[in-house]
């Protein structure tokens, strides 16, 4: 058996820091399968959602009758999950999985989750090509070509390019990639949020003219647009090639 920790974002004050958790804290339980849906199910019935994951990514291995401590709110978001994290001998499953290309990751509001070694992990996966991400449709876009951005309308994307220019309106801020905003590919964050994103480091100084990786659903609205609520979903990386 495989010892397993899950923890979600109603913890107590002392495990704040989603990056030090104790696997000791929480509740034994056994994981009984996964569903084609990518949620992780219990033996009482009870469904994991993997915090800070792509559920259209992941690629869960096979861990029926694994032993499993579970922390976590004793209520299930909108789908009928709990959401958490997993530790398995003291890794993290979601961070395993992104280092081998089995799981990309989304920042999600509400989830209590160590990013910093999620993103790592996952592009440490990305610069080896390793599982998914030979695959052309998870093909990180260039934001500095539209169509590139484009081909992922309605979905979930990963863009990177440099930052032309950041305006700030009273109800959102714009983060532009090229110079023609009714046609170029834009992030649209809510000015009530912008707060959040200056708290990590992300103000309008410091993100103009500097290389950006973000994601998040692209809608095609005067050019390919990605609307971002959580800070994690933006990256300042090296100018690199994406």
């Amino acid at each position: 058996m495989v010892a397993v920790a899950v923890f979600s974002s109603n913890l107590p004050a002392a495990l704040a820091n989603p990056c030090v958790v104790p696997a000791e804290a929480g509740e034994n339980v056994t994981i009984a399968g996964k569903s084609d849906e990518g949620y992780l199910l219990l033996a009482d019935r009870r469904r994991i959602r993997l915090a800070g994951v792509d559920m259209a990514s992941l690629r869960l291995p096979d861990l029926v009758d694994t032993a499993a401590t579970l922390v976590a709110s004793a209520t299930p978001d909108r789908h009928g999950a709990l959401r958490g994290a997993l530790y398995l001998e003291g890794r993290d499953l979601a961070a395993d999985l992104a280092a081998r290309g089995l799981a990309r990751i989304r920042p999600s509001v509400g989830e209590d989750v160590c990013y910093t070694e999620l993103m790592t992990a996952e592009d440490n996966a990305r610069r080896a090509r390793l599982g998914l991400w030979v695959e052309p449709g998870y093909a990180v876009a260039d934001a500095a070509t539209p169509e590139a951005v484009a081909r992922h309308a309605d979905g979930f994307a990963i863009v990177v390019g440099r930052v032309l220019h950041v305006g700030v309106t009273k109800t959102t801020v714009w983060i532009d990639f090229g110079k023609i905003w009714r046609e170029d590919v834009t992030l649209a964050i809510p000015a009530k949020q912008w707060p959040r994103f200056e708290a990590t480091g992300l103000s309008a100084a410091a993100l103009e003219g500097s290389y950006v990786r973000a994601r998040g659903v692209v809608t095609m609205r005067d050019g390919p647009r990605i609307e971002i609520t959580e800070p994690a979903a933006i990256e300042q990386i090296a100018p690199v090639s994406p």
